[in-house]
This record gives C-alpha cells, sequence and structure tokens, in this order.
C-alpha cells in the first residue's frame, strides 16, 4: 500500500490558498478518555499511518517516548531485583546474629568473620535504602513526562493529519476539475474523429462511384503514401 507524503501533493490552483496547519490542545483526560494508556502501542495509532507518512516531529516524539518508557520498565526491574536483594541480605543478617554474639573465646574467630559478614550487608542493605526513594522518585517523574510527551503527540499528530486530510481535500477538487476538463477534451475529440471517419468513407464511397472500380484501384496506388 503506497504511503502520502504531504509534501509531494502537487500544488495547483488551489493550494495555494490552503492556510497552515492550525495547532490543537487537548485536556490531560483526552487520552484516558479514549482509552488510550500509550499512544504508540495502541492498534489505531499505528493504522492512522497506513497512508500517511509520519514527519520527522512525530518519529522524534515516539523515539522520546519510547526511551522514557525503556527507562521506567529498567527502573521497575532494578527496584524488583534490590527488594529481593535486601530481603536476602536481611535474611543473612539474621541468620548470623547468633554467631555475630557469641562470646565464647573457642568462638572468637567465627564471631569476628560474622560481624564482618553482618556489617558488609548492612551497608548493602544501607545503599539499598537510599536507592529505593530515589527509583521512587524517578519513576513518579517519568510518569509525568510520558503523559506529557503522550499528550503533546497526540496534538501534533491529530493538527499534522487534519492538516493533510484538508490538503487533500483541495486537491481532490483540482483533480477533479482537471478530470472534468479532460472528459471534455476527450469527448470533443471522439466527435472530432467520428465526423473525420465519417467523411473520408463517404468520400471515398462518392470517388469509387464516380470512377468505378477498375480506375479507384489505380487512384488509390497513385495517391496511398509510400
Amino acid at each position: 500500500m503506497r504511503k502520502i507524503d504531504l509534501k509531494n501533493i502537487k500544488p495547483g490552483r488551489f493550494i495555494h490558498n490552503l492556510l497552515p496547519a492550525k495547532k490543537i490542545s487537548f485536556n490531560k483526560r483526552a487520552l484516558r478518555d479514549a482509552g488510550i494508556d500509550v499512544l504508540i502501542h495502541d492498534e489505531r495509532w499505528s493504522r492512522l499511518f497506513s497512508y500517511v507518512n509520519k514527519t520527522s516531529s512525530i518519529i522524534k516524539a515516539e523515539e522520546l517516548l519510547n526511551s522514557k518508557i525503556e527507562e521506567k520498565t529498567r527502573l521497575r526491574m532494578e527496584n524488583n531485583m534490590i527488594r529481593a536483594e535486601k530481603q536476602d541480605r536481611l535474611n543473612k543478617i539474621e541468620g548470623l546474629a547468633a554467631r555475630a554474639n557469641n562470646d565464647d573465646e573457642e568462638f572468637a574467630e567465627s564471631a569476628e568473620s560474622a560481624r564482618a559478614e553482618i556489617s558488609e550487608y548492612e551497608a548493602r542493605v544501607k545503599e539499598i535504602d537510599e536507592r529505593e526513594p530515589q527509583i521512587e522518585q524517578r519513576d513518579e517523574e517519568l510518569d509525568r513526562e510520558i503523559r506529557r510527551i503522550n499528550l503533546s503527540l497526540l496534538e501534533t499528530t491529530v493538527s499534522y493529519l487534519y492538516h493533510y486530510m484538508n490538503k487533500s481535500r483541495t486537491r481532490i477538487e483540482e483533480l477533479d476539475i482537471i478530470i472534468n476538463d479532460m472528459r471534455e477534451t476527450l469527448k470533443e475529440r471522439v466527435s472530432e474523429r467520428v465526423e473525420l471517419d465519417i467523411a473520408v468513407n463517404e468520400t471515398y464511397n462518392f470517388l469509387h462511384g464516380l470512377l468505378g472500380a477498375q480506375q479507384i484501384e489505380s487512384v488509390d496506388d497513385h495517391f496511398t503514401p509510400g
């Protein structure tokens, strides 16, 4: 299926009068009311560009939106991993507590080793405790950014497609006029051809009747080109 680039719609007698594309603004509920979570993941979005090429601004917005979604996915994966890791470290700390608190000199070396491990695990738990709110804050920021880019992309796309449709409708009007002109010209040419054909055939018949079959053959040979 051939896609149409707005730049390739040739101007004509009406196109120069077409106003530039108007911008439109939607409220924040527009996507939600339309049942759309992420615009570029919606099948209806893909179908919008079955016949029309995307502009560079639409492609850039898509790429930016994708990058934000990918970052959000990575953050959630990291959050799940560090939560599991934190629980594992806490379990290990709990498991080492008895050894670390053993005051028996016979197990002093083992206790010291356990305390060192606990210290290492506690340091990692502390790092995770510091990282978790950072992830949560960035996740919330990404939600806001995704909503903003989503809405902006919708506005840009709707404005572009309406501009495309208006420009195309104007071109259709031009083509209708051209086609009608061609129809009239074709009708005139057909009429001329029919008239000429009748005139040639009738004239030849008159000559044939005037000169006779034997003489007309000789005349034919004389005047036939080549």
